[in-house]
Order: structure tokens, then C-alpha cells, then sequence
């Protein structure tokens, strides 16, 4: 027995190590196996029961490691499942219609394969092999959806310590097919306006083609968001499960959007039959009350008015077409970022890029005039010119065969 130890009847074979007000740790005998209670500044943390006593030992001096450097994880939170993690989950950020489609994501992709599993057993691999399964059964897009709410989930573990690393962190999904977009020219968007049997809708057509605003930006616009020459967006509807939501624009990035003196006088006469309510709707359903839905717009009047220019036009197609007349008409990235409320203007350029003009056609013939020297000299060197046909001095044209030869 060491010196110092002692033993007395009736106590369990137990060992104590550490001074007061640090860690201390008890292994003790306990039927067939040994019990582990770990302490620290006189306060029970944890407690673990092994088969074999050498297991017990190294677990403890685990437990001291981690408590010295400051990495110590209760093993409840170690044990706690992605479920409960996502309990401390903010779902009510962004706007009405997120919230669904994150909530909507979770309960048919993220949950059922990840809940009941405790967050330090999500292994990289593991997403990997899932989220290929999501994009055979749906698609890329649904794929980086579900990655997105699964690595959101798994960030509170990472920044409350428990976990080193967010295991969805990494995880590649393949690309979705990028769709070009569609825009109308100018003949063909006053055409379509045209096309409309009434003045709102004709306005609609305009300020969404000109002004680039979402559906459910333009759909909550009032009277009062008339600023001479422009519109103000700060808020829009969205529909969620059939039920509309007014909140704040996309990303909160609110904005005023520049029209067409021509477009602004018009909306402006439309606006001043609302004189006396400023926060009349300049774009209501027919019964002049209700905010209109996309749907129901698009079916009855969208269309129709577009088969008569013989295609076929979405609402975010007038979006497109927005950008595509603005970068025309020499817009920079970062101007048509702001006119279309992109938070970042990389956004812009990833959805735009083939709309913006490209300089390489200039570049490649200011690389022929500067490179012309130098490629004379190739061919004379080389004799890539066949011939060259030169006059003496004397006047006599003389055609020869090495261009190297002079007169």
C-alpha cells in the first residue's frame, strides 16, 4: 500500500485523486463492473459505470484533459439528438413563406432520416450517401434545401462546443441545371401591355418589366409607396398553404425602384383615384380590396395577353426582363443588384452573367494589333508566307522565293 493511503472496513475499493477546487474523479467497484464520478470544484458532472477497470481509468483521465483545456462536454449534450438540437432552432426567421418551406424540408427530409440519431454520430459520409438518395428521388435543388436546414441544425452544436465540427459542412450537391433566362425586348413587353384589357393590369405588366419587382412585392404596393419617379418596396405577400402573409421584402432589403418617366405618369393617374387612402392597394384583385394572387392573375390575364405575342411569360420572366433591358442599357452588376433587391450582387451576376455585355471580342482584336509585329516576324522566319513579291529600287518587281533575301 502506498505511503499515506488508508483503508477502512465496510468502504467500497475505491481511488481519489486532485486537490480542492480542482477536478476529482472516484472510480469505484461496483458489482461486475466499475463506476466512474467525475467532479469538479466540488460539483458532480458526470458519471459512467465500465465493464473493466482500465476502461474506467482512461475515460477519467479523458475527462481531466478536457476539463484542463477547457473542452469538457456534459454527456447529456453529447448524447443529445439532432431532434433536440433542433428544438433550439430559431424556425420563425425570414419571411412567412421560408419558414413553411424550411419547416416543410425538415419534417420530409431532414427528420425522419437524422432525429433519433445523437448529433456526434451524423458522420459526413453518412450526408453524402443521403443527400445523392434525395437528388435520385427529387433533385438538386430539394438536395441543397434539406443539406442547408440539416448544417443550420448542427451549427448550435458546433458553437455550444459539443461538436468540433458541422459533419454537413463540406458536403458537395451537384449542380442544378442553370435555366438561361427568358427576358422581353421592348416591343415585346408594350406589346403585352398592350395586349391587357385594362389599365391596372397594363401597369402591372410595365412596372414588373421595367421595375423588376418580385410578385409579391408588386402585389403589395400602395398608394403611398409613390415617390415621384419610383415605387418604394419594403414589403411583400407571401403564400403560404393558400394563405397570404404580409411581411418584410426578401433578405430585408428594402428599396426604391426607378421606373420610366412614361410608366411613373401612368401609374401615377392610376394612383390618384386612391387620393384619400394612402394605403389602398395599387394592384388589387377585382373587388378592390383583396391583395391579387399570382395564380389567378397569371390564368386570366398573363396568359392570354402573351399567346397574342405568340409566347409564353411567367411573372419572374418580367423580372428577367428588368435586368436584361437595365444591363442594355448599361447597367453595372452592382445597379441592377440594387434595382432587384439581390442582398449580394454575385447573386445578380450568377443568374445574369450571359446578359451582361463581354469585352473579349475587343480584347482578342487588340491582342491582333499588338501581337501583328511579332507574327510578321514568325512568318518571315519560318517561311510560313509562301512568297513575297517586293520592287527594287530600280522599279523592276521582282517575285522571290526566300523572304529573308533583301535588295
Amino acid at each position: 500500500m502506498a505511503d499515506g493511503a488508508t483503508c477502512r472496513a465496510g468502504t467500497p475499493d475505491a481511488w481519489r485523486a486532485g486537490a480542492a477546487g480542482t477536478s476529482s474523479e472516484v472510480i469505484e467497484k461496483r458489482g461486475d463492473g466499475y463506476r466512474v464520478r467525475l467532479y469538479h470544484r466540488g460539483r458532480h458532472l458526470a458519471s459512467r459505470t465500465f465493464r473493466r477497470k482500465r476502461d474506467a481509468e482512461v475515460w477519467e483521465r479523458q475527462q481531466k484533459d478536457r476539463l484542463a483545456l477547457g473542452t469538457w462536454v456534459a454527456q447529456d449534450d453529447l448524447d443529445a439528438t439532432v431532434n433536440e438540437w433542433a428544438e433550439l432552432f430559431d424556425w420563425t426567421s425570414g419571411q412567412p413563406g421560408t419558414q413553411a418551406k424550411r419547416r416543410g424540408i425538415w419534417d420530409k427530409w431532414v427528420e425522419p432520416r437524422w432525429g433519433r440519431l445523437p448529433a456526434n454520430q451524423v458522420a459526413p459520409s453518412d450526408v453524402g450517401v443521403w443527400i445523392s438518395g434525395i437528388v435520385a428521388k427529387r433533385s438538386p435543388s430539394t438536395a441543397r434545401q434539406a443539406l442547408g436546414v440539416l448544417r443550420q441544425v448542427l451549427a448550435i452544436p458546433v458553437s455550444d462546443g459539443v461538436l468540433s465540427r458541422n459533419p454537413a459542412e463540406g458536403v458537395k450537391v451537384p449542380r442544378t441545371p442553370r435555366t438561361e433566362p427568358a427576358p422581353l425586348t421592348h416591343d415585346q413587353l408594350w406589346r403585352l401591355a398592350g395586349a391587357m384589357a385594362g389599365e391596372r393590369d397594363r401597369l402591372m405588366i410595365l412596372v414588373a418589366g421595367y421595375g423588376g419587382l418580385r410578385w409579391g412585392e408588386l402585389s403589395a404596393l400602395r398608394v403611398s409607396d409613390l415617390r415621384n419617379s419610383a415605387v418604394r418596396v419594403s414589403r411583400a405577400y407571401s403564400d403560404v398553404g393558400g394563405i397570404l402573409h404580409l411581411g418584410d421584402v426578401k433578405d430585408h432589403e428594402a428599396r426604391t425602384v426607378p421606373l420610366p418617366p412614361s410608366v411613373a405618369r401612368r401609374l401615377a393617374k392610376l394612383a390618384a383615384q386612391y387620393a384619400d387612402c394612402s394605403e389602398q392597394l395599387l394592384f388589387p384583385a377585382n373587388n378592390g380590396n383583396t391583395p391579387l394572387r399570382n395564380k389567378n392573375w397569371r390564368r386570366d390575364k398573363l396568359t392570354p395577353a402573351a399567346e397574342t405575342i405568340g409566347r409564353t411569360v411567367t411573372p419572374h420572366e418580367l423580372r428577367d426582363t428588368a435586368a436584361s433591358l437595365a444591363i442594355d442599357a448599361g447597367a453595372s452588376v452592382v445597379a441592377v443588384a440594387r434595382l432587384l433587391g439581390h442582398e449580394d450582387a454575385t447573386t445578380t451576376l450568377r443568374h445574369y452573367a450571359g446578359l451582361f455585355p463581354s469585352d473579349l471580342t475587343d480584347i482578342a482584336k487588340r491582342l491582333e494589333t499588338k501581337g501583328r509585329t511579332a507574327r510578321q516576324r514568325y512568318e518571315l522566319r519560318t517561311g510560313d508566307t509562301p512568297s513575297v513579291t517586293r520592287t527594287p529600287p530600280n522599279g523592276e518587281q521582282l517575285t522571290i522565293d526566300d523572304p529573308q533575301k533583301t535588295f
